[in-house]
């Protein structure tokens, strides 16, 4: 479940009406399950952004036209933005006995899909899966 943004409660009183659509609207969800499309929306055209509740309180906002709202919810969240639903994850991990890249993979996780070992994370991101969810997005 989403947190509600700041100032939201109050998106129907004079003063935020003044803030030069600065203040938080809602907007509709593709289904009732769908963690990808942000609830929360502010300001229009390319300074349109919109609400991640998924991210510690108070939650972020990140603009939507130059996809860093999709890079964040896929990446950091592992949130298709296809099917508003979360990536599989790996069946199992593992530690690879050498590195694989210049970059030292911290552990390796098997794909329910290609039955193959890929990147989960790094060692200088020890614990991150984005390296795991650029290969489930494929």
């Amino acid at each position: 479940m989403e947190l509600t943004p700041p100032g939201s409660r109050d998106q129907s009183s004079p003063s935020s009406a003044k803030l030069g659509g600065a203040a938080p609207r809602r907007q509709g969800l593709r289904s009732h399950d769908d963690l990808y499309t942000p609830e929360w929306v502010r300001y229009d055209g390319v300074m349109k952004e919109g609400f991640c509740g998924l991210c510690e309180p108070p939650g972020r906002w990140l603009q939507l036209k130059n996809s860093a709202f999709w890079y964040h919810k896929q990446f950091v969240h592992g949130i298709s933005a296809i099917s508003g639903r979360p990536f599989v994850r790996p069946l199992a991990l593992r530690t690879p006995s050498r590195p694989l890249f210049t970059v030292s993979i911290a552990t390796e996780g098997l794909c329910h899909q290609c039955g193959d070992w890929h990147p989960a994370s790094a060692v200088r991101a020890l614990g991150a899966t984005v390296l795991w969810f650029r290969h489930a997005h494929k």
